[in-house]
């Protein structure tokens, strides 16, 4: 990778605040509101990382002073560099640009496949579950016109309606119990590459088997439903593992970033068109079901975009970090997320306050669209076409929210901006679940989903920008981790929920507004993170050393200044955590708890 990366360009110093402000918004416009799964966030602390020389005061995060170390790039650097020739650094610098191509290629490729699988499963699968799950109960029938009575009948101890919310939730224990562990795994062993290769070759798999068994053994392919969501969520974290190892120019990165979202966007998108075209015209032939010609594309989508990305253009990449003393690789990964968990708790209050009010936002956004397509099968009568109509009209409509989402950022600041969001999706759930109860509402489902597509595109650039603004630089993998664990801490709740209530047999307009409770309470929740300026304040105070980040840093700094101060009251060690860094003689205190180990805190 060419050296001249590293470095501003000759007028960065004129033009720095302007040149971040475009960053920014280029990377919140177009934020993936496509898959909506929160562990794609790393993009977002990717794309906001300024070059090391830049020095600017304002409070933005954008504009605050970067200290962080590209670490992961030092393997490619042969050491005694400075002592080769030109010419052997060539070799070197060609090897490294042309991994870099073809990573971003490979990216591009899996980032438009992961489109079409999350299209794929989540409008046209699920729709043929719950009419599959129907048909084995006896309460519908194929060529039969569809009523909004509710099937009161049971398979295998549950509801048709339920079957959607329960494998969701199952995905979300799943998925908050082993994350800790498949991340401990790309971060500290060689098999990063392998991770992404194999769950995306065994994602596959389970799409070709649920295609071919899904009509006589329905109850199968919904457990494989279970396999190919959790295998998609570990794709996920390998892959997102590449994104900040592309390249260390930052501008660089956010085009990156653009064109990657671009391309899930127009895999999602041009494959809900050639699918509702094709059930426009094969539909009315009987025996022609809409999972088997959905899964059929998958399927020949995966092999091809998942075979060419991972075999013959993602590297492999050593172990990024060392398995703790007295750790196992099992252990590792729940004791980083512990530590991480104990120092934010502690000592910085707006990132504690963010990640919970994330907790409950995602919670819900994410079992959004699962309960929303069995909400418009069971309760509006939704065929395959028309649940795809409707999510293609939310996919449209995610654009211009990448745009409101933008323009409050700026007019106001993300806290503000999310909260308008929140507001905004608890109104427009509350008036679908009042006015959008019967068939022959197609027009107004379709303006509803509309809405949601707005609230979609804006919920999610707004919570990341949020988030990347009040963390300090350097600790920005260990606080992703931490976002990630928290945005699947609760995503088991909302299924469940729906899933209760449904079987205690609730109506359905209950079960969907029962999601405003989270908005309302991830509303609530973020008064608590404070003024949005204080808390960017704090973070570039980490940055500069004024505060220590760790809590191991933080016990250190105090017992310097204990030592510092013959007078215990000459020592506040209060002070030393307070969330506006109003401190007594920091940055001696660390630059001495860092000499008396030889270590820098």
């Amino acid at each position: 990778m060419n050296n001249n990366h590293d470095a501003p360009n000759s007028n960065n110093n004129n033009n720095n605040n302007n040149n971040n402000n475009h960053e920014t918004w280029t990377e919140a416009s177009w934020t993936s509101v496509f898959a909506a799964p929160c562990w794609i966030s790393p993009l977002y602390y990717s794309t906001t990382v300024d070059n090391d020389d830049h020095n600017v005061t304002s409070t933005s995060s954008n504009s605050r002073h970067r200290h962080h170390q590209q670490q992961q790039h030092e393997p490619l650097h042969n050491s005694s560099s400075s002592s080769t020739s030109n010419d052997d650094d060539v070799p070197k610098r060609t090897s490294m640009v042309e991994r870099e191509d073809d990573e971003v290629l490979g990216w591009t490729l899996d980032a438009s496949a992961r489109g079409v699988v999350v299209m794929g499963t989540a409008v046209f699968v699920s729709s043929d579950l719950l009419r599959l799950a129907k048909e084995a109960t006896g309460c519908y029938q194929y060529n039969e016109n569809v009523t909004n009575e509710e099937c009161q009948e049971r398979v295998y101890g549950m509801r048709p309606s339920s079957v959607l919310a329960d494998i969701v939730m199952v995905v979300g224990l799943l998925s908050a119990v082993l994350m800790p562990l498949i991340g401990s795994i790309i971060d500290h062993t060689k098999y990063r590459r392998a991770v992404g290769s194999f769950s995306a070759a065994f994602m596959s798999v389970m799409i070709l088997a649920q295609m071919l068994i899904m009509e006589d053994l329905w109850f199968v392919a919904a457990v494989l439903q279970i396999f190919v969501a959790f295998s998609y969520t570990v794709h996920l974290c390998a892959t997102y593992a590449y994104l900040p190892e592309l390249t260390t120019n930052h501008e660089k990165l956010a085009q990156y970033t653009a064109r990657f979202s671009a391309a899930q966007y127009a895999g999602s998108v041009v494959f809900l068109i050639l699918m509702v075209g094709v059930l426009s015209l094969v539909n009315r032939r009987e025996g022609v079901r809409s999972s088997t010609v959905s899964q059929t594309v998958v399927f020949v989508v995966c092999i091809t975009f998942f075979g060419y990305a991972w075999t013959h253009l993602f590297k492999p990449r050593p172990a990024s970090q060392q398995i703790p003393e007295n750790k196992t690789l099992i252990s590792a990964g729940f004791w980083k997320i512990y530590k991480t968990a104990q120092t934010i708790v502690l000592h910085h209050s707006a990132i504690k306050w963010f990640l919970v009010s994330a907790a409950f936002t995602q919670a819900a956004t994410t079992t959004f669209s699962t309960i929303a397509i069995t909400y418009m099968t069971e309760q509006l009568g939704f065929s395959s076409r028309e649940n795809g109509i409707a999510i293609l009209f939310l996919l449209l409509f995610g654009v211009p929210g990448t745009r409101i989402a933008a323009w409050l950022n700026k007019s106001v600041n993300p806290i503000r901006s999310l909260q308008i969001n929140l507001i905004f999706w608890i109104c427009s759930v509350s008036a679908a679940a009042i006015f959008l109860h019967q068939p022959d509402q197609q027009v107004m489902a379709y303006i509803f989903a509309m809405f949601w597509g707005l609230a979609m595109g804006w919920v999610y650039p707004t919570e990341k920008t949020l988030y990347v603004t009040i963390i300090p630089r350097g600790q920005e993998a260990e606080l992703m981790g931490t976002y990630i664990c928290a945005c699947q801490f609760l995503s088991w709740l909302p299924p469940m929920i729906f899933s209760v209530m449904n079987e205690m047999g609730f109506s359905m307009r209950i079960g969907i507004f029962s999601l405003t409770v989270y908005f309302t309470v991830s509303f609530f929740i973020l008064f608590f993170v404070g003024d949005y300026e204080e808390a960017v304040a704090h973070a570039k105070q980490i940055d500069d050393g004024l505060i220590p980040f760790t809590a191991d840093a933080l016990s250190n700094a105090i017992g310097a200044c204990y030592e510092q101060f013959a007078d215990e009251t000459g020592c506040q060690p209060g002070l030393l955590a307070d969330d506006l860094g109003s401190t007594i003689g920091m940055g001696t205190i660390r630059e001495d708890s860092s000499t008396k180990d030889g270590s820098t805190k």
